[in-house]
């Protein structure tokens, strides 16, 4: 039976039927749970994020906006490059668009500093930078004076505000271009933008950043120079949030684009603080599932302690009684139910025992009687040929040959008649069939002849009586045709290369085994019904089955150029050890 029908298996599947529903219900709660509270500080954070950027977004807008008017209105501006080659009026004119914008920059800027540019000379100056070393306040002129020089009317810079690198961090920088050969611009380091998010409670490990459109993550946190988000989370800027991991720590980023400008406004803020209110609540949704599986193993190896144990020894006790161990019983479970179905199985196991040993006692002796009976139906045969053979002698008034006939057929009847023996020596077999091929010689002269060879020990080896003798008659009577030479029988015993076998081979050269009748008696068909002629061999096979069991085999043939052969293969046994069959059929 497939193991898909067993309760065991049954039992199983309803465990997990119950168990898996119930562990990822609380696994999707915890998950429900963590995620709803990622989604509400993700939410509150993009609030703070938005009025961030849109306060950054102001402030550059405002400095743009006064570049724009300055580009247009101030008369200094406008008159520089006319002044180039005039050093006194361009130095002039230089001075006094410093003054202006210096003022306004002290006043209304929130950039760092505005410059200006002339196309003509290359000329680059600016108001004062808040610098904290020279080395980058001179980075800023050679990154500025270079990005100038380069400046094309279709660059992006003249657009939107854009990011440059300046030394180990970043700025934004944008350029206004007045039309008349001098470009105005404002710069603005990153992380003076940053200076008011360093107030927003992102926890202590959080921290706020600036986002290229690349993905580089632009802030003063150590750890994240290297850093860069894929640039799919651009892409997804308008999700309440994102997940990132940095430094092995997980993190949630909320992000908002600042118009106007190649960059991002980002929130990092751990999740693990994020998280870190719910950490009991989370560590009891998981303990729950744990606990759960546990007690239902606990309750499952119960249920097989008082269910599928019991169930178990029952069908190994089924099994046992199946092949034959009668003595086989069962134990007093746990449970009051399997104890009165073991005891039930026990009483029917004794009842059957002892109905198999009385069936088995009748079967022997049926066997015994079917033996006897068997051994008897072979005398009345032989008997009725006899008869015919000495009434063709008195036909033929040849009283010399009657004489030695009926001597022999004495000798015969005297050994076939002995109901009693179960068994002869094969000496005694053979002087039994000499007896009978004399009477056949004598019946035919110098038309049968016979020889037989015996192997040294195997004179004394038992077998069923009047078990040679049919074999014998058949080929007489069946194969004998009158051929222009003798009718010549042989009988051969010889010992085999297996242990205690031996065989005994009976060939002629007459005209062998009809093909329909060799073809029944190959297959056995021949032997599944009871037979009116030929009765003799179907008592052979019947008495070796009845004796011998599968030990015996018994074969038909026909040689090649001769008659029939008949082989039996038959199990070694003396007279002692023959007498065991007198308790029971005997199998080897």
């Amino acid at each position: 039976m497939s193991i898909r029908h067993s309760l065991r298996f049954k039992l199983i599947i309803g465990f997990m039927t119950l168990a898996i529903p119930l562990m990822v219900l609380l696994l999707y709660n915890n998950f429900y749970a963590s995620n709803t509270v990622r989604e509400q500080v993700a939410e509150s954070n993009k609030n703070m994020i938005i009025l961030y950027s849109n306060q950054i977004q102001t402030l550059l807008n405002r400095e743009v906006n006064l570049l724009y008017n300055l580009a247009i209105e101030d008369p200094n501006i406008i008159a520089l490059p006319r002044s180039i080659h005039d050093p006194d009026e361009y130095f002039l004119n230089k001075g006094r668009v410093l003054n202006i914008l210096n003022r306004d920059h002290r006043f209304n800027s929130g950039v760092d500093f505005e410059f200006i540019y002339t196309i003509q000379n290359k000329d680059f100056f600016n108001t004062a930078m808040k610098a904290t070393s020279y080395e980058e306040m001179e980075a800023l002129q050679s990154t500025l004076g270079s990005l100038l020089q380069d400046a094309k009317p279709d660059s992006p810079y003249f657009r939107e505000w854009k990011v440059i690198p300046v030394l180990h961090e970043y700025a934004l920088v944008r350029i206004v271009d007045t039309g008349s050969g001098v470009y105005l611009g404002a710069c603005v380091r990153l992380r003076n933008l940053m200076i008011p998010l360093d107030f927003i409670g992102l926890g202590q490990e959080g921290f706020s950043a600036f986002l290229t459109e690349q993905g580089d993550i632009m802030t003063n946190k150590e750890g994240t120079q290297q850093a860069k988000l894929d640039a799919s989370l651009l892409a997804g800027m308008n999700d309440t949030y994102q997940r990132f991991r940095l430094q092995q720590e997980d993190y949630i980023v909320v992000s908002n684009p600042i118009k106007d400008t190649d960059m991002m406004l980002s929130a990092f803020i751990p999740e693990e603080k994020l998280l870190q209110k719910l950490t009991k609540f989370r560590s009891f949704i998981f303990i729950i599932p744990i606990l759960a599986g546990f007690l239902l193993i606990i309750y499952l190896i119960y249920l097989n302690d008082i269910m599928l144990k019991p169930m178990n020894n029952l069908i190994r006790g089924m099994r046992k009684i199946k092949q034959g161990e009668w003595s086989f019983r069962l134990h007093n479970p746990k449970t009051r139910e399997f104890t009165i179905i073991n005891d039930a199985y026990n009483d029917m196991a004794s009842e059957i025992q002892a109905l198999k040993i009385n069936v088995y006692e009748e079967q022997i002796k049926a066997h015994k009687a079917e033996l006897k009976h068997l051994q008897l139906q072979i005398n009345p045969h032989f008997l009725l040929n006899s008869i015919n053979i000495i009434y063709n002698l008195v036909e033929i008034k040849n009283y010399k040959l009657i004489q030695v006939m009926c001597v022999n057929l004495v000798k015969y009847f005297r050994f076939a008649t002995k109901t009693n023996q179960v068994v002869v020596t094969i000496a005694e077999e053979m002087e039994h069939m000499e007896s009978y091929i004399r009477i056949q010689q004598l019946r035919f002269p110098e038309r049968v002849t016979y020889s037989y060879h015996i192997a040294e020990g195997l004179d004394r080896a038992c077998i069923p009586p009047l078990l040679i003798q049919p074999f014998i008659e058949n080929s007489i009577k069946y194969g004998f045709d009158f051929m222009d030479r003798p009718f010549h029988m042989e009988i051969r015993i010889a010992r085999l290369a297996e242990p205690d076998l031996y065989e005994i081979v009976i060939v002629d050269n007459g005209s062998g085994f009809p093909e329909e009748a060799l073809e029944s008696l190959q297959n056995g068909s021949y032997f599944t019904q009871p037979q009116d002629e030929h009765l003799g061999i179907w008592n052979v096979h019947h008495r070796l089955k009845h004796i011998f069991g599968q030990a015996a085999v018994l074969e038909f043939a026909n040689e090649p150029g001769a008659g029939a052969k008949v082989r039996l293969v038959l199990p070694y046994r003396t007279l002692t050890q023959f007498s065991s069959y007198d308790s029971g059929p005997w199998e080897g």
